[in-house]
């Protein structure tokens, strides 16, 4: 039996996990320096800096507190500053990110493998989960709702209510329509929604994979952005993606990952739908005075 443990967790790596798995690095740099900060939540922040290989597209900053913002306005700008913590624009950096995160044990705490983890320490840090959250269990987190993910058996599905979103405070939608076509203008995104993005095989030239993000910022036109792990073709890094543009259809990630034209690194997601988690109306319980 002994002989088949390794088969069968590499089988299971390849069906839950949240990109197109790669060879880790054999040796990882020194570990990334530090600096802790306060926010309004109980839970400790990073401030990372890293060192772009490339010049990172700008992000609009976040808006400043006034007296006049409500308590979701406020929230969500906690939100998107948390989010910005996590930055890392080279594959040594974000390795280094995903290693503070502390999700799992090397070789597999690595950016190619943090959407999961990631979502919930930025959730985490901007007040929309509790500071004692489970980050290990959200790695290769597989909820199952289709005959091609046996493996996964509802443990997914118990996690997710047990630890991080229960049903009496949040609302779960499941939607089969593939994310590339999905009507995003009159079923908006919001700041806060986390999504988990399926995978259906066999309709692609390229690999496919689930995935798994947070929504951390609308802008001023309605597009919706993410801070999410990505490989663009020099390695994973973690960087704003805009998901999607409601101005300009065809544009944004999720067109990206959908379409064959533009796979090569980045991989296949979101074909087969998505699972949408949202706290429900005016529920932000583990903010303290946002």
């Amino acid at each position: 039996m002994k002989k088949f443990l390794p088969v069968l967790l590499s089988l299971f790596l390849l069906l839950s996990a949240c990109e197109m798995f790669v060879e880790p690095t054999p040796t990882l740099p020194p570990p990334i320096s530090v600096v802790h900060t306060h926010t309004n939540t109980p839970s400790p922040t990073a401030t990372f800096t890293p060192t772009p290989t490339v010049t990172p597209t700008p992000t609009i900053a976040p808006p400043t507190s006034t007296p006049t913002m409500t308590w979701r306005q406020r929230a969500e700008k906690n939100l998107y500053e948390a989010s910005l913590r996590y930055l890392a624009y080279t594959p040594e950096d974000a390795d280094k990110v995903a290693q503070y995160i502390d999700f799992a044990s090397d070789p597999h705490e690595s950016a190619s493998s943090a959407c999961g983890p990631l979502t919930v320490a930025i959730m985490r840090d901007g007040g929309y989960l509790p500071a004692d959250v489970p980050v290990h269990d959200m790695w290769l987190l597989c909820p199952g709702d289709a005959p091609e993910r046996p493996h996964c058996a509802g443990i997914g599905d118990r996690k997710l209510r047990r630890s991080y979103f229960p049903d009496e405070y949040y609302e779960y939608t499941r939607v089969k329509e593939s994310i590339g076509t999905y009507d995003w203008v009159n079923n908006p995104l919001e700041v806060g929604d986390w999504l988990f993005l399926y995978v259906l095989t066999g309709v692609s030239n390229y690999r496919g994979f689930d995935h798994m993000l947070v929504v951390t910022r609308i802008d001023e036109n309605g597009a919706a952005y993410s801070v999410n792990n990505i490989n663009h073709g020099d390695g994973f890094v973690i960087q704003e993606e805009m998901l999607y543009d409601p101005t300009r259809p065809g544009v944004g990630l999720f067109y990206d990952l959908t379409n064959d034209s533009f796979r090569k690194e980045l991989g296949m997601t979101g074909t087969d739908g998505f699972m949408l988690i949202r706290p429900k109306e005016g529920y932000y319980p583990y903010m303290q005075n946002p």
